[in-house]
């Protein structure tokens, strides 16, 4: 029987592999891509309005939670007009507005399915994202199947996943996804099917992973996958702490990371591992220290940011796009979500941003240990958090 909560559901499985496919839409026109990935969203929101339309009644079911979501997002969302104030190429008035647009609706339409899941999304939730997560998998395979290859970032010999912001990208929506189908796998005495089903999902992922050959990325899934399969996850303490700086202990480590990394195991399936590389991140420290240069000796924005794109109102990456070639300094972003946030929205914006961290890290560590059906994402969130 077709009902509203399904309805919805459906939408919002179907949106997943829709914006990895404005993904590609994105490279070929930047506010036709936004609009693009936005449609789904704004069908359920839409939804939503004519339903309450309908019963004549709103009554707000959102807790704190919501608001520090909201205030976040808020951050992020006035950081675009002041990138466009103070002259970022990559902005005009008319892709502000989407931008705009485009960085609040998706978090809101994810509040409505939960609205309408109420009762019943404990049990639901996560395994939609799966289901979700898959069909964007399988839609990415058909392009690939078709000859498209990804128009942002791919590199000859390797996979390239048409449908997902970069190679890199898909590395990382593939280890999510792998790391919450640990969660599955432990149930096949009941579901033997299904079991088998993600399974071969399971190992699809890890082939793929494997020849996109994102180095950094198979290490901390790896390190996760081995917290999780002999249960040390629970015992693990700081490890919320530690998240928050992986770029200053990485990069503090650089030889070490080489070291592991040239041991026959990590050497027989990866490749590219160059010293010069390896030590320095693909050149990303170099972007990472004309950061800490602006910490220490600028300061320019850093209580509010210096808005979206800002690192190019404070030409901080200048010396690096004549370093790789680019044509302008702002084609480049830093590499990094703490920078970035840091950068545009400034010690605010991290802050909120860091608090949404915390409560997600809070509710999917407490669903883990109470072993409730939301326990799965717990080893996804944790990836997200750690990459």
């Amino acid at each position: 029987m077709i009902s509203k909560r399904k309805i919805i559901n459906t939408i919002f499985m179907l949106a997943i592999p829709w914006y990895g496919v404005g993904t590609y839409v994105f490279v070929k026109g930047f506010s036709l891509g936004l609009i693009f990935c936005t449609v789904p969203f704004l069908l359920i929101l839409l939804f939503h309005a004519i339903d309450l339309l309908y019963r004549g009644t709103f009554t707000p079911s959102v807790n704190g939670t919501f608001y520090l979501c909201c205030a976040a997002l808020l951050s992020g969302i006035l950081s675009i007009p002041l990138g466009l104030r103070y002259g970022s190429p990559i902005l005009n008035p008319w892709n502000t507005v989407i931008l705009m647009v485009f960085m609040g609706v998706p978090f809101l339409a994810a509040v409505v399915v939960q609205t309408y899941n109420r009762g019943e999304y404990r049990t639901g939730l996560a395994w939609l994202m799966v289901r979700g997560l898959i069909l964007w998998l399988v839609v990415n395979l058909l392009g690939y199947a078709a000859g498209l290859r990804n128009l942002m970032h791919s590199f000859p010999g390797r996979i390239s996943l048409p449908f997902s912001l970069g190679i890199y990208g898909a590395a990382h929506i593939l280890a999510f996804l792998s790391l919450i189908l640990l969660g599955y796998l432990r149930d096949f005495r009941s579901r033997p099917v299904r079991s088998i089903g993600l399974s071969l999902v399971y190992v699809l992922n890890i082939a793929i992973m494997l020849s996109i050959n994102s180095r950094l990325s198979i290490i901390i899934f790896m390190v996760i996958t081995l917290l999780f399969v002999v249960k040390l996850i629970k015992k693990t303490k700081g490890i919320f702490l530690i998240s928050l700086f992986i770029m200053p202990i990485l990069t503090n480590f650089t030889l070490l990371i080489y070291n592991i990394l040239t041991l026959p195991f990590f050497a027989s399936v990866l490749s590219r591992v160059s010293k010069k590389d390896v030590t320095t991140f693909n050149g990303r420290t170099y972007i990472w220290d004309a950061a800490a240069d602006w910490i220490m000796h600028d300061r320019r924005g850093l209580l509010f940011g210096n808005g979206f794109n800002g690192q190019y109102h404070l030409r901080l990456l200048d010396t690096v796009a004549k370093l790789w070639g680019e044509t302008g300094s702002y084609r480049l972003h830093m590499h990094s979500a703490f920078l970035e946030i840091l950068v545009d929205q400034g010690v605010v914006g991290l802050v909120l941003m860091y608090l949404v961290y915390w409560r997600g890290f809070s509710y999917y560590r407490r669903q883990y240990v109470e072993g409730t059906p939301m326990a799965p994402l717990y080893a996804g969130f944790l990836y997200l958090l750690f990459i």
